[in-house]
């Protein structure tokens, strides 16, 4: 038993050589950008490749993690009220880091000093028109075309849709759906195991992106990516301590300083090593269940998809209002 847990805690802590490949193949790439800049260039490539290798593993990981969360709670009820006041909180606080975005980025003015050429510019104004549609159209686009065509064509909310109806349907199946949530378990497995292997390509993916912005704008773009991380970050410590901590402490007593220093680990992993550090471990939901005390139930819920594949949260929805 002993040598397995070792084992086991070994194989944990790989995930240390891949978010220190990532910070090194990002150097490697700014030198390759500034050194080359025709070589960066050419390797835009291998970061467009590695971001297609993500976007492919996301509707398979939310199918699984959806499908898992609401057809493990036998009463259709207690989805409902845990949906709800997770749906409720969730709206609040992106509000609030809306506002907290807002707030920063006009104080820093990410992307300012940027010479976005009139091409580029078109650009950005002809995918912005391409993407106006009605509300009508917006909510018909929800429903797939068919029942594997969410999975396959990458819309996510129709996969969400789908999610949510088999969940559903396992539910109130009962016994006779335990079998298939058993399978559907085995897939996510097999899901998360490929996601894995994909993150084990992100110093790749990160090499050819970084040289490629590099080599095509010089260090007018590591400025700006420097004032946006810093936004970011300066962001994501006022939501957490001003925000995310008065409400822990209210509704959970829970000291926020404490929590951060138990999840510090996991922090860690998911602030460079992503997705490959939840795929290898598998103590996310028993961890949250110690730190919070929740009912296992709603954590299969409500941490199970948070845990696993990087839907936009809080800090994302931050970034992208103040970066756009």
């Amino acid at each position: 038993m002993a040598s397995k847990d070792a084992a086991q805690t070994h194989r944990r802590d790989r995930t240390h050589y891949l978010y220190i490949a990532v910070i090194a193949a990002v150097v490697a790439g700014i030198a390759v950008g500034f050194l080359a800049p025709d070589l960066g260039k050419a390797l835009k490539p291998l970061g467009t490749g590695f971001v297609n290798l993500i976007k492919m593993m996301i509707s398979p990981v939310i199918f699984c993690t959806i499908v898992l969360g609401v057809g493990g709670v036998r009463k259709a009820a207690k989805v409902g009220k845990v949906g709800g006041l997770a749906l409720a909180y969730f709206m609040v606080m992106s509000v609030v880091a809306l506002v907290i975005g807002l707030l920063v980025g006009n104080v820093l003015h990410p992307g300012e000093g940027l010479h976005i050429t009139d091409s580029l510019r078109g650009q950005g104004a002809q995918q912005a028109g391409d993407g106006a549609e009605s509300t009508t159209d917006f909510l018909l686009g929800i429903i797939p075309h068919t029942l594997v065509s969410s999975l396959t064509e990458g819309q996510v909310l129709q996969t969400l849709l789908v999610a949510l109806l088999a969940g559903f349907a396992l539910q109130a199946l009962g016994d006779k759906g335990a079998p298939v949530l058993r399978g559907i378990e085995h897939i996510q497995r097999l899901v998360f195991k490929m996601l894995a292997m994909v993150m084990w390509a992100a110093p790749v993916g990160a090499f050819g992106a970084i040289a490629a912005v590099v080599g095509a704008t010089g260090v007018q773009a590591l400025k700006g990516l420097a004032v946006i991380m810093l936004g970011f970050y300066t962001t994501c410590l006022l939501f957490v301590f001003l925000v995310l901590g008065p409400v822990l402490w209210t509704f959970a007593r829970v000291n926020i300083f404490s929590l951060l220093r138990y999840l510090g680990r996991e922090f860690l992993h998911l602030v460079v090593g992503g997705g490959a550090a939840a795929a290898d471990r598998e103590d996310g939901a028993p961890r949250g269940e110690q730190a919070g005390g929740g009912h296992h139930g709603a954590d299969r819920l409500l941490l199970q998809p948070r845990r696993h594949h990087d839907l936009p949260d809080n800090g994302v929805a931050v970034h992208r209002e103040r970066d756009g």
